[in-house]
């Protein structure tokens, strides 16, 4: 309830008045700016671009995260091994692949939604998603992101979620919508895990900036020039304010889209690249619990 309340009151604030308050919390804990981009790897098609994407990032000083599910990560092995190779976090995204090919729309479709799963089933796809890391790149995972996340945020939800990530000895996660950011801080413990939000659209920043509403949504109304926009916005207002800028979208979207990695150097240049395993060895003692 208090989490509705909230997000009704700032939908009627400005954005800028957002990010002021968003920037004061950050503050508490941030000396500087910082920049984590992450990958969800959900469809083949990732498989067969992410070691150009991955390499253009490289050449611009970025090294990303990566969520493969289980099933995709076996099927893209070779690849994502090279770039575990040059030193990228790997985190878990569940064992079952969780998209499939529409051949109505001919496009790439979300299925296995968590909140329509029984708990069990879940526990299943999470444990599956830890030992296929382990089998198939030898990773111990320590950090976690919901499929389709966007869904699963009820209190109930994170509860089951943390639980057994505790069980799990994992050190963080990354789930949840940028409005947790604005309640809490951009890192914050909900009993022994760290949850880091993902972060929100300068000019909405209720709202998830990721590439599938600029980049591949069939009937999107932003454009890879707005995502420049928001980026250009979002790196200037880091350079000013120490915050912590969260961003995800998946490889297939931006393969071949010069905006997204004119987007990244902006960022690149603003705030300091990191991984999330990184961030926490710097910050972890001065995470507050919620």
């Amino acid at each position: 309830m208090l989490s509705f309340f909230f997000t009704r009151i700032i939908r009627r604030i400005k954005p800028e008045w957002i990010w002021a308050f968003y920037a004061n919390k950050a503050r508490h804990l941030l000396n500087q700016s910082y920049f984590i981009l992450s990958f969800d790897c959900d469809t083949e098609e990732d498989i067969m671009v992410a070691c150009d994407v991955h390499q253009r990032l490289k050449e611009i000083g970025i090294t990303p995260v990566y969520a493969v599910p289980g099933e995709l990560l076996k099927k893209g092995e070779n690849v994502y091994r090279k770039l575990y190779e040059t030193g990228a976090e790997f985190i878990n995204h569940g064992g079952r692949e969780h998209t499939y090919f529409d051949k109505k729309y001919q496009r790439q479709a979300s299925s296995f939604f968590y909140e329509q799963q029984l708990y069990e089933d879940l526990k299943e796809d999470i444990l599956l998603g830890h030992q296929t890391l382990q089998d198939v790149l030898g990773v111990t995972a320590k950090g976690w992101r919901t499929p389709h996340f966007g869904t699963f945020q009820k209190p109930e939800h994170l509860k089951f979620l943390y639980g057994l990530l505790k069980e799990l000895n994992y050190k963080f996660s990354t789930s949840t919508s940028p409005a947790m950011a604005y309640r809490h801080e951009p890192l914050y413990k909900n009993g022994s895990i760290i949850e880091i939000p993902v972060t929100g659209i300068y000019s909405e920043p209720l709202n998830i900036m990721d590439t599938w509403a600029y980049f591949a949504a069939p009937d999107r109304t932003k454009s890879s020039l707005d995502y420049m926009k928001e980026a250009q916005n979002l790196a200037n207002y880091s350079k000013k304010h120490p915050i912590l800028i969260n961003i995800y979208g998946d490889p297939s979207h931006i393969h071949d889209k010069s905006d997204f990695f004119k987007a990244m150097a902006l960022f690149s240049k603003a705030a300091q690249n990191v991984s999330y395993t990184q961030l926490l060895e710097i910050y972890h003692e001065d995470i507050r619990d919620i």
